[in-house]
């Protein structure tokens, strides 16, 4: 691991050689240090010529990124392992799982994160939650109301934002990485890290750095409905039919929950050896 990172930024894309790029450009710009913050790319074996173009421009905006080239699979439900494939090139202190139609809006997050680090706010073995809003909140809050309704941590959070998601863009301590051995068995890479922090007592909310996640479904801005989209909801694509909850069922099977079980056990027993 290279020490001079604190931060490796994963991020698949597809189809999104613009969105990619307005995506890490709003990392690197509002770091204190772009140094220090490394960004990391999957790229369909298929989709190669489509960011041929993009790469001059990614070059102006960072020499600190490194590029996988890799099947396809089974598309979206196979992205927990491009991401984990990422952390396996990853040399940043953290993991900052990241996607191509969000923006980071917070100044100076990087040093905040420095705060985490050095342990001003506890063990910096931790995941790390942030804030994470829409363009159109009306709609998301619709969005949660009709379809999370028991979940109420989605919109009602003691001391947090009314307006965000409790999870969505997670920093992980690469320790809790290495000692689960991946970081997800699940194509709903953050879901999955959550429920795995939350039970081993390592998650954290850090409410000063804010991103923005764009989504179709969240803010129906016509520009986001477009085939990578489509391709995630084959079926149901306003999130709320059938489509929706056939993919977002993956994640509460009895197989899938006795292994993050396993990976909560894991991250338990590093931070009682570490902490």
């Amino acid at each position: 691991m290279s020490a001079d990172y604190l931060v490796s930024v994963l991020l698949p894309t597809r189809g999104r050689p613009e969105l990619m790029l307005r995506a890490v450009s709003s990392i690197i710009a509002t770091a204190t240090n772009p140094e220090r913050v490394q960004i990391l790319l999957k790229i369909d074996n298929d989709d190669i010529n489509t960011y041929q173009e993009a790469y001059a421009e990614l070059e102006l905006i960072t020499s600190h990124y490194k590029v996988i080239y890799s099947p396809r699979g089974l598309g979206y439900a196979d992205l927990h392992t491009h991401v984990n494939d990422l952390c396996a090139i990853a040399d940043g202190e953290y993991l900052f799982l990241w996607n191509d139609d969000a923006l980071l809006l917070t100044s100076e997050w990087d040093e905040i994160l420095e705060e985490h680090r050095t342990g001003l706010h506890g063990n910096p073995r931790a995941v790390i939650q942030i804030d994470c809003k829409t363009l159109l909140t009306e709609n998301l809050r619709s969005f949660n109301s009709e379809f999370f309704e028991e979940r109420t941590e989605y919109v009602d959070i003691p001391g947090g934002p009314k307006d965000g998601w409790k999870f969505g863009f997670p920093l992980v301590h690469r320790d809790i990485y290495k000692a689960m051995g991946h970081f997800s068995l699940n194509a709903h890479n953050d879901t999955w890290m959550h429920y795995v922090a939350e039970d081993a007592g390592v998650e954290r909310m850090e409410w000063r750095i804010v991103a923005e996640h764009n989504r179709y479904d969240l803010t129906l801005d016509p520009l986001m409905n477009d085939e990578t989209y489509q391709d995630i909801w084959k079926v149901g694509g306003d999130g709320i039919t059938d489509g929706y909850a056939e993919t977002h069922t993956l994640f509460i099977t009895p197989k899938e929950t006795e292994l993050r079980r396993q990976d909560s056990i894991k991250v338990k027993k590093l931070i009682d050896r570490v902490w």
